[in-house]
């Protein structure tokens, strides 16, 4: 599959989502002063995850910063610039995640003995990065919810208020999933409250469903919110997720209930772009379309490095890390149920143009003959302008979009009443990916399906929909290690051993992967964690 990359000029926003220093509106200038207190404050604010306090740091002062909507909205940036920072959505999330889904290989030789063979370490830079970047993050939330009154009447400042509860939660979601119970910091740091213990994994779902449950009543309607915020509907969305994954592999749990009544809210709230290619192809359409719930945005201040991670070195004149590549059996896989899918041409890429010139052919275009041609690239982040001298963009990162939550109504309609009204919740998505290839006949509707053969048939339609965008290593892991262990661990040994290549990776059948470990600093500076608190098996 050879794609035609596109020359893309790339327009960065004027009004800076993340990084404060890009905010240009003139109702600012007079901001600067708290900007500048503000900068100071988020470079110190790398808190709960390093060495001991000799005093009370300095924290976000109600006075100066959210006296005013725009200096709340100042904060709030900064939160932002967190998500969309190097550690965090930008980089080490996929790090993390992609190379222990079980769908993913790491280019990086010496990731293969370790986090690419599902067997992380406590001391590795992508779970420590992912770790401490999250309590940035959520050190960030904190201040905003200290210090914006509950009881406000100014719809603004609610807005934010409830922004800050739901990325906290959101955040939180990620990671009791990654790492079990985490410490539970919700008020602004000091040297009083810097060390906490592990928390119950409730007692972190109870916090993430009373923030989000928050964030509903204060945030406003996608189309009052600015620069591709989040509305309110995005809440209602992360609690579906949440108690999806509490309902786990039980067929009869009521949180799958729990799940419709938030889902259904936001069924018919957004639309599916009328091309799936129209979600990856260029900026224009790629960015903000009607398909996305939730966005991480980027411009040229705090610009995307996916594109490094997913794009060879000779495929363009910047530079490229081929990091994170497919594992064979996950184009195997998809286009064995659906050969004529549309999808497939925009999801993997296995022939392109080699800069400045040639062609180069990998898996399956190509014999898997060594590592480098043994696995295809993912073309959703694989670079678009082959004359681009950096792989630094402005292409958004989607973390929530219409298709993923069809899905997830699909899959809970039938939890709670089998198949006979999931099928429209699925078939909208098939027929969009139908629809984006010329006389496409597949992937063809759903119809006459058991509801073992429905549930079976979901778990795997998550993956040809959404491959590579951030929920493999929760929807392998969701229906528990039975689940994960058939239909990833088996299904890619198994895929493995007929080429029989000693660059591939043979998977453990060990529960240990079904967690990340608790970062060896953790444990080292936080005095109420030991080594008995670490995750089993690390």
């Amino acid at each position: 599959m050879k794609r035609a990359c596109q020359n893309l000029t790339p327009k960065g926003m004027t009004n800076c989502e993340f990084h404060v220093s890009s905010i240009k509106n003139k109702k600012f200038k007079y901001m600067k002063n708290i900007f500048k207190l503000l900068a100071v404050i988020i470079t110190t604010s790398i808190i709960y995850i390093s060495c001991d306090l000799n005093e009370d740091p300095p924290f976000l002062s109600s006075e100066n910063v959210f006296a005013t909507v725009e200096g709340a909205d100042v904060a709030l940036n900064g939160v932002f610039e967190a998500f969309a920072g190097f550690n965090y959505y930008s980089a080490d999330f996929h790090h993390a995640t992609d190379f222990t889904s079980g769908l993913f290989v790491s280019g990086k030789r010496t990731d293969r003995s370790n986090i690419a063979a599902l067997s992380p370490l406590s001391s590795q830079n992508y779970p420590t990065n992912l770790w401490r970047q999250m309590y940035v993050a959520i050190s960030r939330c904190n201040d905003i919810i200290a210090n914006i009154p509950t009881d406000s009447q100014d719809a603004e400042l609610n807005n934010i208020l409830g922004m800050a509860y739901f990325l906290r939660a959101h955040t939180y979601f990620n990671l009791v999933r990654l790492y079990g119970g985490v410490p539970l910091h919700t008020e602004p740091a000091s040297s009083a409250t810097l060390h906490k213990p592990r928390a119950s994994v409730e007692e972190v779902y109870n916090l993430i469903i009373a923030d989000a449950e928050k964030a509903k009543t204060l945030m406003l309607d996608a189309a009052a919110q600015k620069n591709g915020r989040p509305g309110k509907l995005a809440a209602n969305m992360l609690l579906a997720k949440v108690y999806m994954q509490l309902a786990g592999n039980d067929n009869a749990s009521a949180n799958w209930q729990k799940a419709y009544d938030e889902a259904i809210q936001v069924f018919g709230q957004y639309s599916l772009v009328p091309n799936y290619g129209d979600l990856w192809s260029s900026i224009a359409t790629a960015n903000n379309n009607s398909e996305s719930i939730f966005e991480i945005q980027f411009n040229e201040e705090n610009n995307s490095r996916l594109t490094r991670l997913f794009t060879p070195n000779n495929a363009f004149a910047g530079r490229g890390w081929q990091r994170i590549r497919p594992n064979p059996e996950t184009i195997d896989m998809h286009t064995d149920k659906y050969p004529d899918d549309p999808r497939i041409a925009f999801t993997f890429i296995s022939t392109y143009d080699k800069f400045p010139s040639g062609v180069i052919k990998v898996y399956p275009d190509a014999n898997r003959s060594n590592f480098n041609k043994g696995f295809p690239y993912l073309y959703k982040y694989f670079i678009k302008d082959q004359s681009a001298t950096t792989d630094a963009n402005n292409f958004n990162y989607i973390q929530y979009r219409y298709a993923d939550l069809l899905l997830m109504l699909a899959e809970i309609e039938n939890e709670l009443n089998g198949p006979d009204n999931a099928y429209q919740y699925v078939n909208e998505v098939l027929a969009r990916a139908r629809n984006s290839g010329d006389s496409a006949v597949e992937p063809a509707d759903w119809s006459g399906l058991a509801q073992d053969e429905f549930r079976a048939a979901i778990m795997r339609e998550y993956q040809y929909e959404l491959l590579g965008e951030g929920h493999d290593w929760f929807v392998g892991r969701r229906r528990g290690y039975n689940f994960f262990k058939t239909n990833y661990i088996d299904v890619h040994n198994t895929r493995i051993a007929i080429d029989n290549k000693n660059y591939d990776i043979e998977y453990p059948d060990d529960q240990k992967a079904m967690l990340l470990p608790i970062p060896s600093v953790e444990i080292n500076s936080n005095q109420q964690i030991s080594a008995s608190d670490q995750n089993p098996g690390y």
